[in-house]
């Protein structure tokens, strides 16, 4: 892993700016999630395809960081900036689970807690708590893939961003494989590795060398196949392969604009709730459901007004991302604080966390 370098057209990149559209595109992708766990709509998944958004966003954090500080450095960044949220999660939720009576419980099943290769384990009453965290899984693997992602994107970068969706194609049409722990490693990887790659391409400005008229026809083409697989519903986008088309023609356009939304730094509370985000990202992604099912258990399991459960749920979500935002302060090897600064550090999950 240590031999793998920057490509040379970017070797010597300088540390970039924040940017306010980064930032915003990331923050909105989290609040889309949240809304999506608490008041479904097809329609938000259609205009906002959240996971494809914040692998893509990732992607280009990664881009950055391997470009400055190599293979090494990037991974174990990453990786010591996404685990203790996790660990604080695990330590809460875990303990709660065996006090219920985790039927099949064994000392292995900390390690997916520990270090989520697979799914973090869960029982059946805690399922509901950690159905979430697979994103998390799927972080990691990008991470630690990351390096060997960025050595073949520099030898072969439309092959390279191609070979991820190709393989999602395969795997829904002509090859099947059996329902387990690594296909879901496998699928994950392929249904997102286009957008991940794609934050590639934004980072060594290949998206900016691709006309407009051109990337907007392949994004049209992306999302034409999309609706055909999904009958020409836009808003049931439910396939898995409907998704990814869907997903990555949307983070093809998303990646390749660069609106400046300099205003957004001018509107304080905007600004704060956008710092807030991103820096807190990791804490808000794993702590998102628990709150949502304690709301629901508050409110008596009942549906109730939509607007009651998103109140609810985010009051709860926002407790929870003060009491434990602080370990992502620590996981950053920065000062702990309650609240971050307004212009944090860029966080790990990348939707982390430019």
């Amino acid at each position: 892993m240590s031999t793998v370098t920057a490509p040379a057209a970017v070797a010597a990149t300088p540390v970039r700016p924040r940017s306010p559209y980064i930032d915003s595109l990331r923050a909105a992708a989290i609040v889309r999630v949240f809304l999506q766990h608490t008041m479904p709509l097809g329609v938000l998944t259609t205009l906002l395809p959240s996971m494809w958004v914040m692998f893509g966003l990732a992607g280009y954090l990664t881009a950055g960081s391997l470009a400055r500080g190599g293979a090494v450095r990037t991974v174990r960044s990453r990786v010591r900036r996404l685990l203790p949220p996790l660990w604080a999660l695990g330590a809460v939720v875990v303990p709660l689970m065996l006090v219920d009576g985790w039927s099949g419980f064994g000392w292995s099943d900390l390690l997916g807690w520990a270090f989520p290769l697979v799914n973090p384990p869960a029982s059946e009453w805690g399922a509901p708590l950690v159905v979430a965290l697979w994103y998390l899984r799927a972080y990691l693997w990008f991470v630690l893939l990351s390096p060997l992602l960025w050595w073949l994107f520099d030898r072969a970068p439309v092959l390279t961003l191609l070979a991820p969706l190709g393989a999602a194609a395969l795997l829904s049409t002509v090859i099947t494989l059996p329902a387990s722990s690594v296909t879901d490693v496998v699928w994950t990887t392929a249904a997102y590795g286009t957008a991940w790659l794609l934050g590639y391409a934004r980072h060594t400005g290949l998206l900016d060398r691709l006309p407009w008229p051109h990337l907007l026809a392949a994004a049209a083409a992306l999302g034409g196949l999309a609706l055909l697989r999904a009958g020409g519903a836009a808003t049931g986008l439910h396939d898995q392969l409907t998704q990814a088309l869907w997903g990555t023609g949307v983070v093809l356009v998303a990646l390749r604009a660069r609106p400046e939304l300099a205003w957004v730094h001018g509107v304080r509370p905007l600004r704060r709730v956008i710092a807030v985000l991103n820096a807190r990202a990791v804490t808000v992604y794993v702590w998102q459901m628990p709150m949502v099912a304690l709301g629901l258990w508050l409110l008596g399991h009942a549906a109730g007004p939509p607007l009651l459960t998103v109140l609810v749920g985010g009051a709860l979500t926002a407790a929870a991302t003060l009491c434990f935002g602080w370990v992502e302060d620590l996981a950053a090897r920065r000062r702990p604080a309650l609240l971050p600064p307004t212009s944090p550090r860029v966080p790990s999950l990348a939707p982390a966390p430019a």
